[in-house]
């Protein structure tokens, strides 16, 4: 239950923290870039897009069943 609520307010956190840095981005008349219905945008501070690329899915060759254990080190 503890690490659902840790969880949750990292979440509300970095939210918050996604806002101020636009609203501060706005102000100082620079850009953003952000995914939007699967391609990448540019948004500039007076309100205008520019998209950049369109995302592509990609297949994974890996095939995982629910309950796998992944390792995230680094080979040597």
């Amino acid at each position: 239950m503890e690490e659902l609520e840790n969880r949750q307010l990292l979440s509300k956190i970095a939210r918050e923290a996604s806002i101020v840095a636009n609203r501060e981005n706005r102000a100082l008349g620079l850009h953003i870039q952000l995914v939007e219905d699967g391609y990448v945008i540019e948004k500039f501070a007076d309100g205008s897009k520019r998209t950049i690329k369109k995302l592509e899915k990609v297949k994974s060759k890996v095939s995982l069943k629910k309950g796998s254990v992944l390792c995230l080190k680094q080979k040597s």
